[in-house]
């Protein structure tokens, strides 16, 4: 009854019941929790929404009430009063000492490499304690428990102190992940769990007429303009970007578009009935040289619903959506277009790429979920001649027969090719075979190796120095730091493609676009390289001569 929105007053009137009601099975107060996820997203009324969010907020009382048998079968579910045990990401280790201080701990049982944290203590040591520990009278976590004795917070706290000189970054994350460290998180009633982890809204929108659904064709609802998209401010990103990392790591996950977010590039798209796109930046230590990579979190009334990456490639995108599991049966369908909608105004993409694992292919969840007719019925056409007349005789039989369903084997047929969605005007000339990042990254190879440096990084700077010259950029040295770090990235890419042969208009827009790469918002990297079609044109004959 949770998206039957036609007996809103009754749903009201168990929803007051249930603010007494007492439940002791795990089972039920986890289809509680659900159904209250799904309505404080998709709310009947703002009343609705009052109690929903208010029974949410206490829920860790509700898990404290039942015996503790029950309450372990809670385990791993993110619900507050909870607990929850992974090895997280040394990033999201970090993100989470930093949000969750004094409630995860190192989890001993599972954290069964001890050679693997020595390592990482071995780094630590001071000199007068060195004999003591290299003597073998204690273990890792013995000498953690003394060495952390005096400090605040858990074990766990005092590890990630030590290891949080930024200059050292990668070096302490390759050392955690080698550790495997487990950690157990208590929610309590943590602000990040999925009982209490949302973003502020000032309104609720009610969902009186129940879900969307598309009215019309899915690429004239893309290309429909959004009246709203703005790039907050720092603070309100960074927030952002707290919801979107705590609603995966809550459900055992990640992503590098979350991890390594830019907080001062943070959209925030309105795409009707209280939904919103937020879309994520990298920071420039993080990005791509040639692609622009974005992570997106849906949102609907403060709520996280679903989220996904995304690879933008001139006026191509590959992306996709996972839609979590509390708010599936809602409107997953209409939600997709507009991510799509978002991205097309954002940076141009006339293509959207699905490729073979998001619709099945050794990915036995999405197979099972039918994922490849949820693309097919928006428009996505497999990129193979014989596997699209497949599709669209197995569809056939669809429209023909409502009860009927495709086999495995027809399905894993069908998810073994990439599906392109194109709007009106996209060309064949414009697609940049995404095979070709692998010979981009040959050819950057060639470049710097035919290049007299006594070092790789001496190489870099003199293929750079030589693409300035090449297309009238007169002094590097009034770029910012990060927009001469960007163009060391792209230039050895950039130089296959000859630009020193290019028109001066070409030369002038390329200019644009390699002090894009390291500028604030690579949004209007991704923007420019969408409208550089000589560069395009000049890379793609790069790549094929480079394949024959």
């Amino acid at each position: 009854m949770r998206n039957r929105f036609e007996m809103s007053d009754e749903k009201l009137s168990l929803l007051r019941q249930l603010e007494t009601e007492q439940i002791s099975k795990a089972n039920e107060l986890k289809l509680l929790h659900t159904a209250l996820c799904f309505m404080r997203a998709f709310p009947d009324s703002a009343e609705h929404y009052r109690l929903v969010q208010d029974q949410l907020g206490r829920f860790e009382h509700r898990v404290r009430l039942i015996n503790t048998t029950e309450r372990a079968k809670l385990a791993d579910t993110g619900i507050a009063g909870t607990l929850l045990d992974y090895a997280f990401s040394f990033e999201v280790a970090t993100w989470l000492s930093k949000h969750a201080a004094g409630c995860l701990s190192i989890d001993w049982s599972k954290s069964e490499d001890p050679q693997g944290l020595d390592e990482i203590l071995t780094l630590l040591l001071q000199p007068a304690e060195e004999d003591y520990f290299y003597s073998g009278e204690m273990t890792g976590r013995e000498w953690i428990d003394m060495a952390a004795a005096g400090s605040e917070g858990s074990n766990f706290d005092w590890l990630i102190r030590q290891m949080q000189d930024k200059r050292l970054a990668a070096f302490w994350a390759q050392l955690y992940e080698a550790a495997n460290l487990w950690l157990t998180w208590d929610l309590g009633q943590a602000r990040y769990s999925k009982s209490r982890n949302t973003f502020p809204i000032d309104t609720v929108v009610a969902r009186k007429s129940g879900m969307r659904v598309l009215s019309g064709s899915a690429k004239t609802e893309v290309m429909r303009p959004i009246e709203s998209v703005l790039l907050v401010d720092r603070r309100e990103g960074t927030r952002l970007i707290d919801v979107a990392m705590a609603s995966l790591a809550v459900r055992h996950r990640e992503t590098f578009h979350f991890n390594y977010a830019n907080p001062h590039e943070v959209y925030l798209a309105d795409v009707g009935a209280g939904v919103s796109v937020a879309v994520f930046g990298l920071q420039q230590s993080h990005r791509y040289p040639l692609e622009t990579t974005m992570g997106f979190l849906i949102i609907s009334n403060g709520v996280p619903v679903g989220y996904g990456g995304s690879s933008i490639l001139f006026r191509q995108i590959n992306t996709g959506i996972n839609i979590f599991d509390e708010y599936r049966g809602g409107e997953a369908a209409f939600m997709w277009v507009q991510v799509m909608r978002v991205f097309h105004e954002v940076a141009g993409c006339t293509r959207f790429i699905a490729n073979p694992y998001q619709i099945g292919a050794d990915n036995d969840e999405a197979l099972g979920s039918g994922a490849f007719w949820f693309y097919y019925r928006l428009g996505y056409r497999p990129v193979e001649g014989d596997v699209r007349k497949l599709a669209a005789r197995e569809f056939a039989k669809i429209r023909k027969n409502r009860s009927y369903r495709s086999d495995i084997k027809t399905l894993r047929r069908l998810s073994s090719c990439d599906m392109h969605l194109t709007l009106p005007g996209a060309k064949d000339s414009e697609l940049f075979d995404e095979r070709w990042l692998e010979t981009c990254s040959m050819l950057a190879s060639k470049i710097l190796g035919e290049t007299d440096g006594r070092t790789r990084q001496d190489a870099v700077k003199r293929v750079t120095a030589r693409l300035a010259k090449d297309v009238g950029i007169r002094n590097l040295a009034k770029w910012s730091s990060a927009e001469r770090r960007g163009i060391d990235k792209i230039a050895p890419i950039v130089a296959a493609a000859m630009p020193s042969e290019w028109s001066t208009a070409e030369k002038r827009s390329l200019r644009a676009l390699l002090r894009a790469k390291g500028g604030n918002n690579e949004a209007h990297f991704a923007q420019l390289l969408a409208e550089h079609s000589t560069f395009l044109a000049a890379l793609r004959k790069a790549c094929r001569a480079s394949s024959l």
